[in-house]
């Protein structure tokens, strides 16, 4: 009996059919393709065609969505190095495509059809090609296994069901569709069963292309490692860790279940390429963390090179570059910037710093009254500003609001702007704290911006007396240089260096 008989016998069974029909179109127009990897016949509703097809226009759109990154010679080894993995997978003859996305953040996915991508963040943490071809060969594992085409049949029998079961009670709607189901898909991963197989697969793809199997489990215990450095920096800092790449969600196994599903008769092989230094002189000089045009922090101080602006960054203090404002957070205080243009109009009839305040800024909400306690001009390191203070008394109990307007005018070549700080305080322990900080906001010289590069991985060789304690103190990384450095290296919580070897480090 046929997959497609088997469903129609366990439906059958509950009455759904004899209830409504149209679930029988969707059966009969549906598909039972043998599954490329266990060869076990699926039950599928999307062809091939098609899954290449929505592949191809979830690329397009990630394309628009986000910046690939400029280098030639990276995005060309990506690659080749994907091909050539591919080519030892159970759907060879897919057109593959390999796509690097430059962002930090610390993830990976794929999407039917032959689409892989990798961000920037996850990159860097790579320390061999054996690696980072295992990674490839896990998200090209999700695609040649059918996952994401799996899920999406699922969703659409699914919402068939739920739209016709809605259809009969008041207000119901038809919900989703399965190409939503690709967007959770790939901002969640693909589940437990799934990403186990993925695993299993990327170690056996590396297995077929001469690659050391136990590199997989390597970079897993890195995932590992990185989860718990997090957890430790987010409990000093009083906040909820951010833990990424495909493990995060309850629906995924941990990352200790990943690791003890592979291959426990695996042992590293000398015969097996490694490629270790080759993929690292690779990374050498690649960006890390945010990139230049975003902003970055180096020892302490907040750069923004298209802005031409800079500030110091109080070590205690937790900080947050977002798309569309800059925080800092200490104990309950909140800091945050924001940025504005202005008319030039309004300047060339005298709009100052202390009445775009006045006039500008929502200082009051329902339930809420605000007593101005201080007023006083802001203006340091050659640009305009000013500050109010202010004392909210409210149902909830008493704070503390300050807000600070600079302006910034003096680019010839920019339109004028405005920056907004606005400080929610709890009391005033933080206040002089927060606005020391401010009062160091100041213009990047032109050698600064032309010279801005951002954080960069260098590739150096381990010498006679190198420690990550030396390297820590000439390192940007700032509090948790140490951890970070070992967590880049694969050497997280307390590995030590080896003279000889190639390490990364940041400048």
């Amino acid at each position: 009996m046929n997959c497609k008989n088997i469903l129609l016998n366990k439906i059958r069974k509950s009455n759904i059919l004899m209830k409504y029909p149209s679930l029988m179109m969707l059966l009969i127009i549906s598909s039972c393709a043998t599954n490329p990897v266990s060869g076990i016949p699926d039950f599928v509703t999307i062809t091939e065609q098609q899954e290449i097809s929505i592949g191809a226009s979830y690329h397009k759109q990630i394309l628009e969505e986000n910046n690939i990154i400029q280098n030639k010679e990276l995005n060309d080894y990506f690659q080749k190095l994907g091909e050539s993995i591919a080519k030892k997978s159970h759907r060879p003859n897919l057109k593959w495509n390999f796509t690097l996305i430059d962002d930090p953040t610390f993830n990976a996915f794929a999407t039917p059809g032959g689409y892989v991508y990798m961000y920037r963040g996850m990159l860097n943490y790579f320390n061999s090609e054996a690696e980072f071809a295992g990674v490839i060969g896990h998200e090209i594992g999700h695609i040649t296994a059918r996952h994401g085409v799996r899920g999406m049949s699922t969703a659409q029998v699914t919402g068939l069901l739920l739209s016709i079961i809605q259809a009969n009670v008041p207000g119901g709607q038809l919900t989703g569709n399965a190409f939503n189901l690709l967007n959770v898909a790939i901002n969640r991963g693909y589940g437990r069963k799934y990403e186990l197989e993925a695993d299993q697969l990327g170690e056996d793809y590396l297995e077929k292309s001469d690659y050391d199997p136990v590199a997989m489990t390597a970079f897993l215990k890195t995932l590992k490692n990185s989860d718990e450095l997090e957890k430790k920096i987010a409990k000093e800092e009083g906040r909820e860790p951010n833990i990424g790449y495909h493990g995060v969600f309850s629906t995924h196994p941990d990352h200790d279940k990943r690791i003890n599903a592979l291959g426990k008769l695996k042992t590293q092989d000398s015969k097996n390429k490694s490629n270790k230094e080759k993929f690292l002189k690779l990374l050498d000089g690649s960006v890390y963390g945010s990139s230049p045009e975003e902003g970055y922090v180096k020892n302490s101080i907040f750069y923004h090179p298209v802005l031409a602006i800079k500030f110091n960054i109080n070590d205690d203090w937790i900080f947050k570059n977002e798309p569309n404002q800059l925080i800092l957070t200490k104990d309950k205080d909140t800091m945050t910037l924001n940025m504005d243009e202005l008319l030039l109009d309004d300047l060339e009839n005298g709009l100052t710093p202390e009445q775009y305040l006045k006039e500008g800024i929502k200082k009051t909400s329902f339930l809420t009254t605000n007593k101005l306690l201080n007023s006083e001009d802001f203006s340091f390191n050659n640009l305009v500003g000013h500050t109010h203070l202010y004392h909210s008394e409210s149902i909830a109990g008493s704070s503390y609001s300050r807000f600070t307007a600079i302006f910034d005018t003096s680019g010839s070549e920019t339109k004028p702007k405005v920056w907004i700080i606005k400080s929610n305080l709890s009391d005033l322990t933080n206040d002089n704290a927060s606005q020391d900080m401010i009062k160091t906001f100041s213009k990047m010289t032109e050698s600064e911006v032309e010279n801005s590069k951002g954080l960069r991985i260098k590739v150096i060789r381990v010498r006679e007396g190198t420690t990550y304690e030396e390297l820590a103190k000439s390192s940007p990384l700032g509090k948790y240089s140490i951890d970070k450095l070992r967590l880049l290296n694969g050497h997280y919580p307390d590995g030590n260096l080896k003279v000889g070897d190639l390490i990364k480090i940041v400048q």
